[in-house]
C-alpha cells in the first residue's frame, strides 16, 4: 500500500503537467477586427515614414 501512495505523487504531477500544457496550447481567441485594422494601419504608417539620413562622417554607430 505504501508503494502505491508513493507512485501517486509522480502520476499526479504528470497529470497536472499534461493539463497545464493542454491549457496553455489551446488556440488564442480571435481578435477584434477593429483592433486588427488599427494594427495594420500603424504598420503601414511606420513603413511609409522615411528613414533618417545617416551622415557617413559621423563616427557614432
Amino acid at each position: 500500500m505504501g508503494a502505491l501512495l508513493w507512485w501517486l505523487i509522480p502520476i499526479g504531477a504528470t497529470a497536472l503537467a499534461i493539463l497545464y500544457v493542454v491549457y496553455r496550447s489551446r488556440p488564442a481567441k480571435p481578435i477584434d477586427p477593429r483592433d486588427s485594422m488599427q494594427n495594420l494601419r500603424r504598420l503601414q504608417d511606420a513603413m511609409e515614414r522615411p528613414l533618417p539620413d545617416l551622415d557617413p562622417e559621423d563616427p557614432r554607430p
